[in-house]
């Protein structure tokens, strides 16, 4: 399967990298690595991924007024993943800062890099488009609800919260949408070379992202956090997938460009923890290691998750 197997190549090129430097500067990162991971990561999420959905969007065909539901699929997938997190950390009797990185770990999903390049080599470019739609509110959502939640359960500083409409990457995904709508209704034709460069564009970004992500990796104290990594497969690979499918079957997904949709809502509602989830334990004093146990556990799971839902895409 070349999608996994580029996720995979990714990751590992950038962690077998970041442990080499390491190793040459004594065991810790040097100022280098720091920067290549930054300027890897803005260029996916700033770069190649909204300009790969503003392209998407204007080459969708017969766009239905039912895509305006994606949104809103996303955000229910957010909130139903942070509150069965929620659920679980109780149910394992979790301290505050575990239960606060926990919740980030179930509303923060991987669908930028890890989704939306699946969807590509499954679906075809038109899928970017759908991709772009389903995760339009995710800024808003991070910032505006997951972080402040985050803060609730742990002590960090109230001045490191940033207010969603102050947040770049939003202000690009929603420039990229416009333009893209824009171009769509305008009746001007896109090129079609133009649909091989999105494609492209995807892939770079998937690339560059999980690369930069490779390089920070740390797979120190994974064992320890077995019983709550598996709870999180759970409620990634499972009760969400399940919600939000029920959810877009009754809303109609599956009667649009033979269930292009749904699909696309499908592959999204099963995809593993974001790196982002680290961000609101390393501010607000959370169980950084159990978050990290899970991002790690999660994202390894897709070797036996994305077999499943080649499987089972079929049959919706």
């Amino acid at each position: 399967m070349i999608s996994l197997c580029l996720i995979f190549v990714s990751l590992t090129s950038g962690y077998a990298v970041g442990r080499w430097r390491e190793r040459r500067n004594g065991g810790v990162e040097d100022s280098a690595s720091l920067r290549l991971r930054h300027i890897l990561q803005m260029l996916a999420l700033f770069g190649g991924i909204p300009l790969a959905a503003m392209l998407s969007l204007w080459g969708l065909r017969r766009p239905e007024l039912r895509l305006l539901t994606l949104p809103l699929l996303g955000l229910m997938a957010w909130s139903v993943g942070g509150m069965m997190a929620l659920v679980l950390a109780r149910l394992l009797r979790m301290d505050r800062a575990a239960t606060g990185s926990y919740f980030c770990c179930g509303a923060f999903t991987n669908i930028g890099a890890v989704g939306s390049l699946v969807c590509l080599m499954w679906l075809g470019e038109s899928s970017i488009a759908l991709t772009a739609l389903y995760r339009l509110c995710e800024e808003m959502f991070y910032f505006g609800v997951a972080m402040p939640v985050a803060r609730h359960f742990g002590t960090g500083d109230p001045a490191l919260f940033a207010r969603p409409y102050r947040s770049p990457l939003l202000y690009a995904v929603l420039v990229a949408l416009a333009l893209g709508v824009v171009l769509n209704v305008s009746g001007v034709r896109r090129p079609e070379f133009l649909g091989t460069v999105a494609s492209a564009l995807v892939m770079a970004a998937t690339v560059f992202f999980l690369f930069s992500i490779g390089l920070g990796l740390r797979l120190s104290r994974l064992r320890c956090y077995i019983p709550e990594s598996l709870g999180m497969c759970a409620v990634k690979f499972l009760l969400v997938p399940v919600c939000i499918v029920g959810a877009a079957r009754i809303l109609g997904l599956q009667h649009m460009d033979d269930g292009l949709a749904l699909k696309t809502v499908t592959i999204l509602s099963t995809m593993p923890v974001a790196m982002n989830a680290l961000i609101p334990p390393s501010l607000f004093r959370l169980d950084l290691d159990l978050a990290n146990a899970c991002w790690v556990f999660s994202t390894l799971a897709l070797v036996v998750v994305l077999p499943v839902v080649d499987v089972l895409l079929p049959l919706l």
